[in-house]
């Protein structure tokens, strides 16, 4: 480890053959040169897991988060590069601003130590009113005809028909959070934040869930058995085929909008995306209460592709 002075008094801390530090001027912060960019990213991820609890999965993308800055930045970490980096994304949602600065806090002012480098920027607000533009039906399905497999369309059918989170399709088990025979999901999904709601996929989606699955040989018990690259190349080929971006947020957006322009109560459509209370969630687990929301759910008649 190297000890160096810091800008801000004190000490900063930087890892041999990691991070070196470059002189400039005084008046202005010293950046930090990431030197061996794959071991940074490793640690960091590593650091996300163990010291902040985080789950594997925002760990993951706060990764992609840092890598796309020490790309655009050519490895070095300034207040410039942070600005220029952000400024890149103030014409996208709030939301996805958003996420972009809590990953850099947690790259740049937790884990590199430099907090200094980062302070001041503040979250772009974002009104509880706010509607995100969203995808025509034709678009969702040119996104959907330019998949090439039944693992790719299914999965993207799961998203649009019954609004899961990115995480929890990807997390889905065979037995027990999937019943094939009425098309429910009741996930176990749970984490400091958001909770699991019971909810449904349609006929299009069960039709190309069974095809992949039974073209399946393997005993893993993940429904969707996919990795990282092959996962962004379902939105990029959807996005370039139908002129949208499609995202797993997208379609989780677009299944909330289209089921209460159906006609579902917004209750209903709380308790399909888990952002209803956990007591309200438990009753309709089971019994009379879950074929009743089958139900709601049928008489929707929520459709992708035709």
């Amino acid at each position: 480890m190297v000890v160096g002075p810091s800008p801000t008094g004190g000490a900063t801390i930087f890892k041999k053959g990691l991070i070196s530090e470059r002189s400039v001027s005084t008046r202005v912060l010293v950046p930090v040169l990431v030197q061996n960019v794959d071991k940074a990213l490793a640690e960091f991820w590593e650091y996300c897991v163990v010291a902040e609890r985080l789950t594997e999965r925002v760990s993951g993308d706060y990764r992609q988060i840092a890598k796309r800055l020490l790309k655009f930045a050519n490895g070095m970490v300034s207040e410039k590069t942070i600005r220029d980096y952000l400024a890149t994304y103030l014409g996208r949602a709030p939301k996805t601003y958003n996420n972009q600065l809590d990953g850099l806090r947690a790259f740049i002012g937790r884990y590199l130590k430099r907090s200094d480098l980062i302070k001041g920027y503040k979250k772009a607000y974002q009104p509880q009113d706010y509607q995100p533009e969203l995808p025509t039906k034709e678009q969702l399905r040119k996104g959907f005809y330019a998949l090439t497999s039944e693992l790719e369309r299914s999965l993207y059918l799961m998203y649009a028909t019954a609004g899961l989170r990115r995480s929890e399709a990807l997390g889905l088990r065979k037995n027990p959070d999937v019943d094939f025979k009425l098309r429910c999901i009741r996930s176990k999904h749970d984490t400091r934040t958001k909770k699991a709601g019971v909810t449904f996929y349609n006929e299009e989606c069960e039709e190309h869930l069974q095809k992949y699955l039974s073209s399946r040989n393997d005993s893993n018990e993940r429904v969707f058995v996919i990795g990282s690259r092959r996962f962004r190349d379902i939105w990029d080929k959807a996005s370039e085929a139908s002129g949208f971006r499609i995202t797993p947020q997208v379609l989780r957006v677009w299944h909330s909008t289209e089921l209460g322009e159906l006609g579902v109560p917004d209750r209903y459509v709380d308790v399909f995306q888990g952002r209803a209370p956990k007591s309200v969630l438990g009753k309709y687990y089971t019994g009379k209460d879950l074929l009743r929301l089958k139900r709601i759910y049928d008489k929707a008649e929520l459709k992708v592709l035709s």
